[in-house]
């Protein structure tokens, strides 16, 4: 078996795909791998740009130590942008809040001169 990590792109929750297939083919002079991976007892062929693959090793240990590494790095930076996008969320409510009472000012102080 090989043991592979890819990246993913467009998606800042998940940067990498981590699966494992039962052979793969390649060549030096193609930019692609394709990898042979069974689901559901169904052989299907997957072709990946080489310079999308992080890893690619028959080493399970290697791959599950990376893995745990990523990760970890993962929910450390996750953590971080997960508090940042809760204060942005609560100063975005106290804008909201602020202008709303400030359009609510405006709008009694502009009837209070119209009336006269």
């Amino acid at each position: 078996m090989y043991y592979v990590i890819q990246r993913h792109h467009n998606d800042h929750q998940k940067h990498y795909f981590a699966y494992v297939v039962a052979k793969y083919i390649s060549a030096k002079n193609t930019q692609n791998i394709i990898f042979e991976i069974t689901q559901n007892g169904i052989t299907k062929r997957k072709w990946s740009p080489k310079k999308d693959i992080i890893l690619l090793t028959a080493d399970k240990e290697l791959f599950r130590r990376t893995i745990e590494r990523l990760e970890a790095i993962k929910e450390h930076h996750l953590k971080k942008i997960n508090a940042a996008q809760e204060e942005l969320n609560q100063e975005l409510n106290h804008f909201h809040d602020i202008l709303q009472k400030e359009f609510e000012m405006i709008r009694l102080a502009s009837q209070t001169n119209v009336l006269h």
